[in-house]
């Protein structure tokens, strides 16, 4: 495997990751007292500007242009 295709491959691997974690988190979020969704609401941001950035990481890769996702989607950085 050449180096881009493993690039690609963790990538896609990485998305794949933090789309289970969103759902976990999700799933805490369910379950959890009142209390606590603001902080899991902070870590909920924090996951899905990892999906964003990494979204725009694997189509960089694929198809040679960026999602613009730091850009279409406000406070990803």
């Amino acid at each position: 495997m050449d180096n881009n295709a493993e690039y690609i491959e963790l990538l896609k691997r990485s998305l794949a990751g933090e789309t289970e974690t969103v759902r976990l988190y999700l799933a805490v979020m369910a379950a959890a007292p009142q209390s606590a969704i603001p902080r899991l609401l902070e870590i909920q941001a924090d996951e899905t500007d990892h999906q964003a950035v990494i979204a725009d990481l694997l189509l960089e890769a694929v198809a040679g242009e960026s999602a613009g996702q730091e850009e279409l989607v406000p406070g990803v950085e």
